[in-house]
């Protein structure tokens, strides 16, 4: 299956997936990168730089980056390897200010206390304010997480399959976060 017929395949899983899971679109309109689901948490104990504690039953933002548009607007942009990871964060951070209006606008909202994501992205997480940590998870759930962000990698990527090949043991997903009230005082931008 050729670039083209793979992506169009992704779009349909993505669409199914979209339906099966409570995930909502932060703004589909201006093709913004994330898709969020409000939930309580049920992992391990967390806290954020600035002291935020996460525990389980407390509601947090979990964080999906829209992986097949980004696959779709890279393809757009015919990019190279440094190209791409400017495009990369220069279109993650674009994306932070309607993410923090919808936090802000959520029925839950004051009950919201941490947003966090699962990603290989996670270089240039600090520098965006997030915390970064290991996924702390069985080892097969980990497996599992790092075979399914290297299959989309392989596919966002132009040299996905080649990286895959020459760096694929380094890449390991990481969890990133920050607390609602950091988030806010870096991205939610008077209207």
């Amino acid at each position: 299956m050729n670039g083209g017929g793979l992506l169009t395949a992704w779009r349909i899983w993505d669409q199914i997936y979209y339906h099966c899971t409570r995930l909502k679109y932060v703004d589909k309109e201006n093709r913004n990168l994330f898709r969020v689901v409000v939930k309580r948490y049920s992992g391990e104990p967390l806290v954020t730089s600035d002291g935020v504690s996460l525990k389980k039953g407390d509601w947090y933002a979990k964080l999906h980056l829209h992986n097949c548009l980004f696959a779709q607007m890279i393809r757009e942009q015919s990019l190279d390897g440094i190209s791409l990871a400017l495009f990369t964060v220069n279109s993650i951070r674009g994306s932070l200010p309607a993410l923090a209006r919808y936090v802000a606008n959520h029925p839950r909202s004051e009950e919201i206390q941490v947003l966090l994501g699962t990603t290989f992205l996670h270089r240039g997480a600090r520098r965006l304010g997030f915390d970064v940590s290991d996924m702390v998870c069985s080892p097969y759930y980990l497996r599992y997480k790092s075979w399914l962000f290297k299959l989309i990698l392989a596919n966002c990527h132009p040299d996905g399959w080649r990286r895959l090949q020459e760096a694929g043991h380094q890449l390991v997903p990481k969890r990133v976060y920050i607390s609602k009230e950091e988030f806010f005082k870096r991205y939610l931008l008077p209207q």
